[in-house]
């Protein structure tokens, strides 16, 4: 009974995630020229906190080859005590044996004083008085002659540790320079990537509201309303298109309630019928077609230039593929086509084809999987280069 139960809730599951979700109120033309301004202020305030990013990574760089410097000075001047170090003790070890030669006549050998007999040799009181003067004053600068040079040594010594510690500390300085480098670098491109995305939106959103104004329709219409009082569901400005020809938008890209709740990284369009054909929304070129039975199924990427700005799109839950990699594909250029049900696909509820969207400046996104990366990782909203799809829920019929 138990079983039976979770398999009636396992197809009620899959029933309802086929079905349209209930779409949210769309935007009208006007809250989405509110919407494209507040993004070309984040896109400013991005810009402005790069600028002050790459200025304090300057200064990190700077203080960075200083403590290079430094240290490469510090290395040679070590290099220079311990060689005064060493010619040092090798002086005293010198003028310690000539005052042991000198000193010969007043050391105490084998029982007898040679020093008594020095000083008793002297010819007259005058001779005695020098002699011994003489003994005092050799015994005397041997033992300041001595001292003056194991002072000297650690002297030396002491300012070796100093320089060593400096040296300690300037490394370890360099080395937090060089991740405070790394971290302001990884902004800086982060900070860039959000900038390119946002402008790139701004100017899409524009570009569609300026052109749906210019076909009649008022800023309280939204793309929707608009699109059907212009008799097509779709109207593209900068040649990107729908991945198939009629259906729904079915889960939006962001956060989702349903479904144990998650964040879809992209999104979903379908017309629940298996074997449409799937299109790419821009010419481009195929660049990689992936196989994953358990989670996708048939996968393409086609790399795009929108804009003169490098994108990659990549098209899920097919049930073939209709192109090769290296093949330039158009718009009208069949990729692939919708996989049906129970195909084993457990990233899939249902007939639809999932779009992703990703950032290639800079070959970033070829660069990446070339190093072996997940082709996956860092995706972006569609609408970034398709902000006519209509919002989720919506119906359409043309590309």
């Amino acid at each position: 009974m138990k079983n039976i139960i979770s398999s009636i809730l396992i197809m009620i599951f899959v029933f309802l995630i086929s079905i349209p979700s209930v779409s949210a109120k769309e935007a009208t033309l006007n809250e989405l020229l509110a919407q494209a301004k507040a993004n070309r202020a984040e896109y400013n305030e991005a810009k402005s906190q790069k600028a002050l990013t790459e200025q304090e990574r300057e200064e990190a760089l700077k203080q960075k080859e200083e403590a290079e410097k430094e240290i490469e000075n510090i290395n040679k001047e070590l290099e220079d005590i311990e060689k005064d170090i060493e010619d040092l003790q090798k002086s005293i070890e010198k003028k310690d044996e000539e005052i042991k030669e000198i000193m010969k006549f007043v050391q105490v050998s084998e029982g007898s004083s040679t020093y008594l007999e020095y000083v008793f040799g002297a010819s007259s009181f005058t001779d005695f008085i020098y002699r011994v003067s003489v003994a005092e004053q050799l015994s005397d600068y041997n033992d300041k002659l001595i001292k003056e040079y194991d002072e000297d040594v650690k002297n030396l010594e002491q300012k070796q540790k100093d320089l060593s510690n400096k040296q300690t500390e300037l490394t370890k300085k360099q080395q937090e320079l060089t991740v405070l480098e790394a971290q302001l670098s990884e902004k800086i491109e982060k900070l860039q990537s959000g900038m390119i995305s946002k402008d790139q939106e701004y100017k899409t959103q524009i570009a569609l509201i300026n052109s749906m104004k210019a076909r009649g329709c008022s800023g309280s219409d939204t793309p929707s309303s608009c699109q059907s009082k212009l008799g097509s569901n779709i109207i593209s400005t900068n040649g990107t298109y729908m991945p198939i020809a009629k259906g729904y938008v079915t889960s939006d890209y962001g956060w989702r309630s349903y479904g144990g709740g998650e964040n879809h990284t992209g999104i979903d369009f379908s017309n629940s019928t298996a074997g449409d054909a799937v299109y790419p929304i821009a010419d481009g070129q195929v660049i990689l077609l992936d196989y994953n039975p358990s989670c996708g199924n048939h996968i393409v990427y086609v790399k795009h230039n929108i804009n003169g700005h490098s994108y990659i799109t990549s098209y899920w839950h097919l049930s073939s593929w209709s192109v090769r990699v290296g093949q330039n594909v158009s718009y009208m250029t069949r990729i692939g086509s919708m996989a049906g049900r129970n195909t084993g696909d457990q990233c899939s509820g249902g007939i639809h084809v999932h779009l992703n969207l990703f950032d290639n400046a800079g070959n970033q996104w070829e660069n990446r999987v070339a190093r072996g990366g997940n082709p996956n990782s860092n995706r972006m909203n569609p609408r970034t280069v398709a902000p006519q799809i209509p919002a989720e829920g919506s119906y359409f019929n043309g590309r």
